[in-house]
């Protein structure tokens, strides 16, 4: 999973000590653009960060970690803006385990919908191209085929 793949890099290099990481050391170790750290930040998907004496963002290991949780969800098919209400709920205690698992179900059963519409779509293609290929073709097929000019 992602999140040990992150984190166990994080502290073999020796970065757990560290009060901060600069956001080119997040990146790297996120596998992110560094302006996805501030696209996130502006969308409230992960803290602020401290700022250094000179200015730079320093973050902490807790944003690694809500990286990862975002890139998980991510790749489970969730919008970045279902996870920011995710979070947002979260900080203020309004989700539970089971509220979790019902956006769960739900997005399994989107899934679902979405593939079984595109097994149709499919089906429908294989149909037209089998109609195209016939010998004694179908009337419309035929006036298909004169509009498009391949009579």
């Amino acid at each position: 999973m992602v999140s040990s793949l992150i984190l166990n890099k994080f502290h073999e290099e020796g970065m757990a000590a560290i009060t901060g990481l600069l956001r080119g050391q997040v990146a790297k170790l996120a596998n992110v653009h560094a302006e996805t750290l501030r696209y996130y930040e502006e969308l409230g998907l992960i803290a602020p960060p401290l700022r250094s004496d000179s200015g730079y963002r320093l973050y902490t290991e807790e944003v690694l970690e809500q990286l990862v949780l975002i890139q998980n969800a991510k790749s489970c098919g969730f919008t970045l803006k279902e996870i920011q209400k995710a979070l947002v709920k979260s900080k203020e205690n309004l989700i539970d385990i089971h509220d979790f698992l019902k956006v769960i179900d739900e997005k399994t059963n989107k899934i679902r919908k979405e593939i079984a519409q595109r097994e149709q779509t499919a089906d429908m293609l294989e149909q037209l191209r089998q109609d195209l290929q016939a010998a004694d073709k179908h009337p419309g097929t035929q006036a298909t085929l004169r509009a498009l000019n391949m009579e």
